[in-house]
């Protein structure tokens, strides 16, 4: 498999760091957001790993640099919350809501986003075997950074993720790091995949309908009856 470089931001979140104990409990992150009153909930650099914080609303918290690994966030509400270089390794969000939520430089490798909404959200980092099935990702956008170059572009890198029947419509995906990704039944109308990584993806039954696929990598992509391939661009026209 291809070994992609990424900025500082990103390698920092790849180091594996051994766990640690949470600095909250549930209880007290409860009572931090309502103490918080109209002003932003701050859990900067906080560890909350392995916390039970299924359904809470978060009124678009500062989780920057936060350890979130191992947590139970089902069904919590992180609209609009500032989730940049967080640690949410192996954890549960499904069916949260992450809409406009700011994931930069984010760890969420193996992580379960079954049902969540990432409607406009903004995402770059690793979302490695991830599970997004269901997910609304509608005009999120994962493109590439290209002000921040280094030694290569910063990207949202997702080798072997779960998208089935994920909801992409108008998402930029430029330069997304794609290999091996499940998109059967996805939705896909409008998206850009320009220069993504799609090797060995499967995009079987998918709607790719006005998609953009120039010049992405395609080597080994599965594209059995999709929908609107004669509107994307990109694909070898038989």
């Amino acid at each position: 498999m291809k070994c992609y470089l990424f900025y500082s931001l990103i390698l920092i979140n790849q180091v594996t760091l051994p766990c640690e104990a949470a600095e909250f409990s549930r209880e007290q992150v409860i009572s931090t957001i309502a103490n918080a009153g109209k002003v932003q909930p701050t859990f900067h650099n906080k560890v909350l790993s392995g916390l039970d914080l299924s359904g809470i609303d978060f009124k678009g918290a500062d989780l920057f640099s936060a350890n979130l690994d191992g947590c139970n966030l089902s069904e919590a509400k992180l609209k609009g919350a500032n989730l940049n270089r967080a640690q949410i390794r192996k954890a549960m969000l499904n069916r949260a809501d992450l809409s406009g939520a700011s994931l930069y430089a984010v760890a969420l490798d193996n992580s379960d986003l079954t049902d969540a909404d990432l409607t406009g959200s903004r995402i770059i980092g690793l979302l490695n075997n991830v599970n997004l099935t269901n997910a609304k990702m509608k005009d999120a956008n994962l493109g590439a950074d290209m002000a921040n170059q280094g030694m290569a572009p910063a990207r949202v890198e997702m080798n072997n993720a779960i998208l089935n029947g994920v909801d992409l419509s108008g998402a930029n995906l430029i330069h997304a790091v794609m290999p091996y990704a499940k998109l059967q039944n996805a939705n896909l109308s409008k998206a850009h995949f320009q220069w993504a990584d799609l090797s060995g993806a499967n995009l079987n039954g998918a709607d790719i309908s006005e998609g953009d696929f120039r010049n992405a990598n395609l080597e080994g992509a599965s594209f059995k009856n999709v929908k609107g391939a004669e509107t994307a661009l990109g694909l070898k026209k038989k």
